[in-house]
């Protein structure tokens, strides 16, 4: 029986045997046990004969305790220390894996964040030889310039550690400058604020062309937060438009707006923390006067519902072809609730009368939405629309957390390439301080 070809190839390319075992090391063996077909490509050679023999062993060990097979290991033979992009480069880096039918489907290679030359070269190189790739760059930290790395795609590798231990110990010609607890120190503080262990940190460039192939580095992404992000930004800037008081409602205040407004802070606080790019939020009252001009625009968190933000009143609730909506009665605005178009029927949060007989609010609702914006359609509109705070503030808080919005992802992943519209409940229950997103109720909206 003829064996099956593996369906996906990664090419790793460095500029000396033991750049990729510090910088993604861990990586080549998670991909290989998970059947990737891995190449190595190691750029340059040492002037002297017995010291570039002696490194062509150690990355060959390297690549074999890593997973790679002495085969996929390829050595172009630039000159150590001078290494250029330009024509003749790129035209004999392109020959030799031509000449290997190495052919991948996403490419690693180091980060130009680098105070290293040839390092820098490298990454040019790669640019220039390959067209309609994604392209993941790691960094080697010896010389990383930490201030300008700004990873997006974080894998973990964990599982791999002795393998990437093993695979760094045997390049015996780099003496003390292979600084294991270093290298592994660094991975963790990339790793920690998102509750992984030990994930290595890429970034992602993207060439034209490449972008039906992005899934693959999102399968390879642990970040949901990124993940979810940086697909729907395209580095954009996102504004979050967010209720202010309105003077014949301040019976509502206190329901609506301070716990929005916390959800709306933590959101940031997790851009700040966790985006090593610049930070692309901006936050922004809905009495605003910029803030129509911003919906019709811009990348757009929605927060609040028709009561406490204008914006979502007078436009989010008047579109067509969604099933949730939040709405009120007239005149007191006392009685709010969602209204399911589908079903028909009113969905209200849950109350209990405390010793004294008022109401206590035991558990709000709110509605998620992700939508193209309907305004620009290049961009996006997410709806966080709570019956009271509460309810906002759970729905901010699945935008920001790695478990719910891994969650969110399966489900969208899920929806048929037409759909552009995804709306869901949230519920939050005071007493637990619980979360619960009810999938039951998601709906597709085909465009």
């Amino acid at each position: 029986m003829k064996e099956k070809k593996p369906l996906l190839t990664a090419l790793f390319i460095a500029c000396h045997p033991d750049d990729i075992e510090i910088g993604a090391g861990g990586t080549v063996a998670h991909l290989a046990a998970r059947g990737w077909t891995v190449w190595i490509c190691i750029l340059t050679k040492e002037r002297h004969e017995d010291v570039a023999e002696q490194r062509r062993t150690e990355a060959l060990q390297g690549a074999q305790l890593l997973g790679v097979p002495s085969e996929n290991v390829l050595f172009a033979g630039f000159p150590d220390g001078d290494l250029e992009c330009g024509r003749e480069s790129v035209g004999q880096l392109r020959e030799l894996l031509k000449n290997h039918h190495c052919t991948p489907d996403v490419v690693f290679t180091h980060t130009y964040s680098d105070s290293h030359n040839d390092h820098r070269a490298a990454h040019e190189l790669t640019i220039s030889t390959f067209r309609k790739k994604p392209i993941l760059c790691y960094a080697v930290v010896n010389s990383l310039v930490i201030s300008t790395f700004k990873p997006s795609v974080f894998i973990e590798t964990a599982p791999y550690r002795t393998q990437k231990e093993q695979a760094l110990a045997v390049h015996l010609s780099q003496g003390q400058r292979i600084d294991t607890d270093s290298i592994f120190y660094r991975i963790r503080e990339y790793s920690r604020p998102l509750g992984l262990q030990e994930a290595e940190p890429f970034e992602l460039i993207v060439q034209e062309g490449a972008e039906d192939t992005l899934f693959l580095v999102q399968g390879l992404n642990e970040s949901a937060f990124h993940t979810f992000w940086q697909s729907l930004l395209n580095n954009n800037q996102l504004s979050i438009i967010y209720s202010a008081p309105v003077a014949q409602r301040k019976e509502r205040r206190e329901l609506y707006l301070e716990h929005e407004h916390t959800g709306v802070q933590e959101l940031s606080s997790a851009f700040a923390s966790l985006w090593h790019d610049k930070n692309p939020l901006e936050l922004v009252r809905c009495n605003h006067p910029q803030a129509e001009k911003i919906l019709w625009n811009s990348h757009v968190v929605l927060c609040g519902g028709s009561v406490s933000n204008s914006v979502t009143e007078h436009y989010f609730n008047h579109l067509q072809n969604l099933r949730f909506v939040v709405d009120y009665t007239m005149p007191d605005y006392k009685n709010v609730f969602i209204i399911d178009r589908h079903r028909k029927e009113e969905i209200t949060a849950v109350y209990t009368k405390d010793e004294f007989g008022d109401m206590i609010l035991t558990c709000d609702k709110g509605i998620l939405t992700v939508m193209t914006n309907p305004f620009k359609p290049s961009r996006f509109l997410i709806g966080c629309m709570g019956l009271h705070g509460l309810g906002t503030m759970a729905c901010l808080q699945v935008l920001r957390s790695q478990l719910y919005l891994q969650e969110l992802l399966t489900f969208l992943e899920q929806q048929p390439p037409t759909a552009n519209t995804f709306q869901v409940l949230v519920e939050y229950r005071v007493a637990e301080q619980k979360t619960t997103i009810l999938y039951d109720t998601f709906t597709e909206i085909h465009s």
